[in-house]
């Protein structure tokens, strides 16, 4: 499983879109093989909070 520390600002910036446009938790997780909850810490700011969500 993968850790916050092998994301990319660009996919970090993409995660944070696709949570905007309601994507599930779980989906995302999942093409990131990340855990559910490293993605509501990206959400909610705990995790890349200066990153922007991408265009």
């Amino acid at each position: 499983m993968a850790t916050l520390r092998d994301l990319t600002v660009t996919e970090v910036a993409i995660i944070k879109s696709r949570i905007n446009r309601g994507d599930k938790y779980s989906d995302i997780a999942a093409d990131y093989r990340l855990n559910q909850g490293r993605i509501a810490d990206i959400k909610f700011g705990r995790a890349f909070p200066s990153v922007k969500p991408a265009e």
